[in-house]
């Protein structure tokens, strides 16, 4: 992983000397002989651990004040004290103005070593709880059987070890940030940090300096500067979903970005080099990105080195019985109450339903359905036990509950023949009218199937279908 840290002592020989341990360890390191060289540093780049000394001699930029400003300004990154004129009263003062630890001078090479490693997996752990509500615990949004969501998983899975730009297409409520986060996860610097952002979620403006940050005014030097999340992903991946909504100024920055992996933050000059990969989302296609004339055209296919289009949850209706039943299980056990199963016909209207809130919408209306059915008693979920805007809105569910009532009149063969010719066609319409996968499912030879089909009147041309 890469690990840049600054080294503050007013001392050469010091910095000399801890520089070339770290260097040897695999670190890259810079040093600073005072305060305003440190604060020089660290605007350059924010680094992932400084090293400082307690005294550095210049006033107002001694080392305890200087950890006061890069504790403002930059609350993840960890700061370990030196001091060879160390007292107790030092130490804990330093503690508790945000230093991870404090060490006297001279120590040993193993201890200044055990205790960065240990600074470096403290922020590391601090920053992933901070961005947990980006997490998805389980990548529901690739659960399936489904030939679709097949093509897509091996595209994600075949790309993430990589360190090629991803841009994932996908309706709203797939959960992108999760998959994004799944290649993060699986790609060659996994232990990187993760910064997700949705350029539809913020005003135009603020966009642009929550990806870029701005850079402090020299008349106001002690002013905390906004440092964006290109910055604070360094050594990881960057998710920007919904890049349409970005401005034309942001979409100029993030070319000049993908092509120098340099930028400046807005009001600087200085250019900060950073080492991110970039994953971009969007609800749109790829087909209207193409014909769009508000976003750059060479910006989009820079992002989009590798593409992949996410299907909607009504496109791939057959993998619903997999993700309700995750989904159950899911939130059972963290209500701590009972698992409910669906019956044929509940999964069947689910099945049939449009979906337009995706992925997130089955999941609520499965959260729905374990609370307003509670009774430890009832194990099976019915049509009647779904949400009355599934049913409603549900042809499939209206013609099944007035067809149960119908067959309850008929003679039993009647019965078996209807309940039969409804059962085959909600199968056609799980598998989109794909005989062959609606064959394997029910147990039955494509041959056989298409001649029952024929003498049930159910062609590719019914309505049923």
């Amino acid at each position: 992983m890469f690990v840049d840290v600054i080294v503050v002592d007013d001392e050469s020989d010091i910095c000399d000397l801890v520089c070339g341990i770290l260097a040897d360890e695999g670190f890259q390191t810079r040093a600073a002989a005072n305060g305003v060289e440190a604060i020089s540093a660290i605007k350059d780049r924010q680094p992932n651990l400084v090293l400082l000394d307690v005294w550095l001699g210049d006033g107002s930029r001694d080392g305890m004040n200087l950890l006061e400003v890069i504790k403002r300004d930059h609350p993840y990154v960890p700061v370990i004290m030196m001091s060879g004129h160390g007292t107790v009263e030092t130490a804990v003062t330093a503690i508790k103005l945000g230093a991870y630890d404090f060490i006297e001078k001279p120590f040993q090479t193993e201890k200044l070593l055990v205790t960065i490693t240990r600074a470096l997996e403290a922020a590391r752990l601090k920053r992933e709880n901070s961005e947990f509500k980006t997490k998805s615990p389980l990548l529901t949004s690739l659960i399936g059987a489904s030939q679709e969501i097949q093509n897509v998983k091996q595209t994600i899975d075949s790309v993430a070890a990589t360190a090629a730009r991803v841009f994932l297409h996908g309706p709203i409520g797939c959960d992108r940030v999760a998959i994004a986060r799944y290649i993060h996860d699986n790609s060659l610097h996994p232990e990187g940090p993760f910064f997700s952002i949705n350029c539809a979620s913020l005003p135009v403006q603020h966009v642009e300096i929550e990806l870029f940050g701005i850079e402090t005014l020299e008349q106001e030097k002690d002013a905390p500067r906004k440092i964006g999340l290109l910055e604070h992903a360094n050594g990881g991946t960057i998710f920007i979903d919904e890049v349409s909504f970005l401005s034309p100024s942001a979409q100029a920055r993030l070319a000049q970005f993908l092509m120098a992996k340099s930028f400046t933050r807005i009001g600087g000059s200085h250019l900060i080099d950073v080492d991110v990969r970039v994953i971009c989302g969007s609800s749109i296609s790829a087909d209207e990105f193409a014909a769009s004339t508000s976003f750059k055209q060479d910006l989009y296919y820079r992002m989009s080195v590798v593409s992949a289009n996410i299907p909607s949850l009504s496109e791939r209706a057959q993998d619903i019985p997999l993700l309700a039943k995750q989904f159950m299980s899911t939130l059972a056990a963290a209500r701590n109450t009972t698992e409910k199963f669906f019956s044929v016909e509940a999964i069947s209207v689910l099945e049939s339903y449009p979906w337009p809130g995706d992925i997130q919408q089955l999941k609520n209306v499965i959260e729905w359905v374990l609370i307003m059915n509670s009774d430890q008693k009832k194990n099976t979920i019915e049509v009647e036990d779904l949400p009355p805007e599934i049913i409603q809105g549900n042809a499939f569910a209206r013609a099944w509950n007035a067809r149960s009532a119908q067959i309850a009149t008929m003679p039993m063969k009647e019965a078996r023949e209807a309940f039969e010719r409804d059962y085959l066609a909600a199968q056609l319409r799980r598998f989109n009218g794909h005989v062959s996968q609606t064959a394997k499912f029910i147990g039955l030879d494509r041959a056989s199937l298409h001649r029952k089909l024929k003498s049930m009147g159910l062609t590719n041309d019914d309505d049923g279908m």
